[in-house]
Parts: C-alpha cells; sequence; structure tokens
C-alpha cells in the first residue's frame, strides 16, 4: 500500500538495505527468547510467547477485574472505539517492544508484523487510514526511525488501508514510561494535533503502536483525530501491559 506522507530518497533506502545486509551477514540475528543466533524467533520460544489470556475486554484488550470490572475502559477516549493486541507485555513479546526500540531493531519488525496480522485475522477490521502513533520531532531524529510506522507498514495491506505518516503531529513532551498513570494523562493534555484535517475526516482509522499502558497516548491520539473529524477510530498494538 502507498503511504501517504513523507519518503525516504531512493539513495537513503538502498543504503539501509545495504547496512542492513552487511549487518545481518557480521552479526546473525538472535532469537528473542533464548538469544539463540540465526533466527529472530526460534521454534521453542514461539511455543512460549505470552499470548493475551482469555477473557480480557474485548474493547481496552486488560483484564478484568474479579467481579468483571474493566478498569482499562474507564480510562480510554469516547472516541477509541477498541483496543487489540497481539500479546502481553512480559517475557519474549517485551523484548522484542524494547529491542526494536531502544537497540535498534528494525530487523524485527517483519516478524511483529506477522502477529499483528494474524491479531487483525481473529477479528477483522477494514481501515481507510492507518496512522502510527507519531513521535516528537526530538525522539525522531535521535532514533532515527518511528517504530510504531515500521509496524504500520506491516499491517496497511491487511486492513485494506494507507499508511499516514502526518495525520498527527506530537509536541515534545517528558517520555511517558518516565511518569506514573496520573500524569500521563496530565502529561498528554494537547500532545497531539492534526494538521490536515481534511485528510481524515469522515475516514476510518487505525491507530498502530508497539506497546499499550494505560492507554492514554491512544486516547490522546483519538481525542485528535475525532475533533478532526475522523468517522472510527481503533488501534492495535504488538503487547498490551497487563
Amino acid at each position: 500500500m502507498a503511504s501517504a506522507g513523507w519518503a525516504e530518497p531512493v539513495e537513503s533506502c538502498v543504503l539501509l538495505r545495504a547496512g542492513g545486509w552487511l549487518a545481518e551477514t557480521l552479526f546473525p540475528a538472535k532469537c528473542i527468547g533464548c538469544q539463540r543466533r540465526g533466527t529472530v524467533l526460534c521454534g521453542d520460544c514461539r511455543e512460549e510467547l505470552p499470548y493475551l489470556p482469555p477473557g480480557v475486554c474485548r474493547r481496552c484488550a486488560a483484564v478484568r477485574g474479579a467481579r468483571g470490572v474493566c478498569r482499562g475502559c474507564r480510562r480510554l477516549s469516547p472516541a477509541l472505539s477498541g483496543i487489540r493486541a497481539a500479546f502481553a507485555y512480559e517475557n519474549a513479546a517485551r523484548v522484542a517492544v524494547l529491542t526494536l526500540k531502544f537497540k535498534s531493531g528494525r530487523y524485527l519488525a517483519p516478524m511483529m508484523g506477522e502477529f499483528l496480522r494474524a491479531e487483525l485475522g481473529r477479528r477483522p477490521v477494514h481501515a481507510d487510514l492507518v496512522v502510527p502513533v507519531p513521535l516528537a520531532t526530538s525522539r525522531l531524529r535521535q532514533r532515527g526511525f518511528n517504530q510504531a510506522q515500521l509496524l504500520a507498514e506491516q499491517v496497511a495491506a491487511t486492513v485494506r488501508g494507507v499508511v499516514a505518516t502526518n495525520a498527527l503531529e506530537r509536541q515534545e513532551r517528558p517520555a511517558q514510561r518516565t511518569l506514573q498513570a496520573a500524569e500521563r494523562l496530565v502529561n498528554l493534555a494537547g500532545a497531539f494535533a492534526c494538521p490536515a484535517a481534511e485528510a481524515v475526516r469522515g475516514r476510518r482509522v487505525l491507530l498502530v503502536d508497539d506497546v499499550v499502558t494505560t492507554g492514554a497516548t491512544l486516547s490522546a491520539c483519538a481525542d485528535a483525530l475525532a475533533e478532526a473529524g475522523a468517522r472510527r477510530i481503533s488501534a492495535i498494538a504488538f503487547a498490551r501491559d497487563l
């Protein structure tokens, strides 16, 4: 699918592919579960992946309480119709997210995309736009890529949508992982904006991120998209912190 946003120059793409081939040749991938060389996920560790337990909420993907009460939904924006995730944020799934994000683990995106597509296959959804949760400009410059965009590109064809990398902009704020749950909501107030409302007005949107903790980030993104006129907003992440 085409990407409704900036594209890397051809020369840059060629250099990245060449660099990736060289790195894989000199330093073969390690299994994210057992660290065995030669594969990003061996067969044994694949069988041990932390799939979400039965009975999680179908709207927020959180574990329900003893009385069936779902605290996760109360934290979500009404603009967000639902969140789904492939795994619980633990063990090999957690390693995959952290490696992708903080250890230049772009090579993991196809494997992570495989599981996201499988999750979407279990509960199909169609979207006109696939919107990665954006990084602030300084963090994007520092990291060199947006991990959510890599995952969005993996699922766009499955939902029959177009990746819209510029649908949302993010203001500079403290990193969410450094804050408590209540602080996250305050930190994200007004953090996202939709610079071209006409591009999302009336469209179905699938938000994509690597991990969901409280849902505050996805809710803030959904609020900005809804204000711009998006018709239906859902979300998917590789992992859910339970």
